[in-house]
């Protein structure tokens, strides 16, 4: 009866680690595939542990998280997950935020309804925007990644750093084209043209700073970091 007891007990013990361990490594940024691997691991030493008469402790030690997060550093796991799901609206949102009056004047143009006349002030506007545009989604992405946990937060930012503007360059200029052959029409479907092209763009630019970012091993990163 207590061998039974003792082995439902340890059961349940079991479980929560690998709960406690799926949420972990998912928060470290581990990959899908790589957790599952990690897990069948564990599992099995977790398993042997139980069946030679052993406690978790055995094979976790007193701190359970710090060795489970070992577990996925040493295997170079941690921080591959691109998690374009939090980074893209991060970044987009960030922008959005920047450029907010931008946006409004380029809409209030569009729809010809626009009463907003800057003057001399046109181009100071739009680089003082542009670059609270950039800065907020450089914060906007730092903050989500750090809340995460995620250990490429700091790469993240410094590659879209150095990736923004040229992206933003890019897709502007391309938009620039659009709106261009259609005689800077205000018409709806050239201004979701141009809007969708230049979205596309910075999307894209986020994606291939993260694909940068979580290419290499993590060991890489902290050598750098420590030079």
């Amino acid at each position: 009866m207590n061998a039974a007891i003792a082995a439902r007990n340890n059961s349940i013990e079991r479980y929560e680690v690998i709960r406690q361990a799926n949420r972990l490594w998912r928060r470290a940024g581990v990959r899908g595939t790589d957790r599952k691997l990690l897990l069948a691991e564990l599992e099995t030493e977790l398993s042997g542990a139980a069946q030679d008469g052993h406690s978790l402790t055995a094979v976790l030690g007193e701190d359970s998280a710090e060795m489970l997060q070992s577990w996925a550093d040493e295997r170079g796991m941690s921080g591959r997950a691109v998690r374009l799901g939090l980074i893209v609206p991060a970044a987009l949102g960030g922008i959005v935020a920047g450029l907010a009056v931008i946006i409004v004047a380029l809409v209030d143009g569009f729809t010809g309804s626009s009463n907003f006349d800057p003057g001399s002030f046109i181009l100071p506007l739009y680089a003082t925007a542009g670059l609270l545009g950039y800065l907020c989604a450089l914060l906007a992405v730092s903050t989500v990644l750090r809340t995460f946990g995620d250990p490429r937060a700091s790469s993240t930012t410094h590659w879209l750093a150095a990736l923004l503007p040229v992206g933003a360059a890019l897709s502007g200029s391309v938009g620039f084209v659009i709106a261009w052959s259609r005689n800077f029409s205000t018409s709806p479907k050239v201004f979701l043209a141009v809007i969708g092209v230049v979205v596309v763009g910075l999307a894209l630019t986020v994606t291939l700073s993260r694909y940068l970012a979580v290419r290499a091993p993590r060991e890489t990163e902290s050598e750098s970091d420590h030079n």
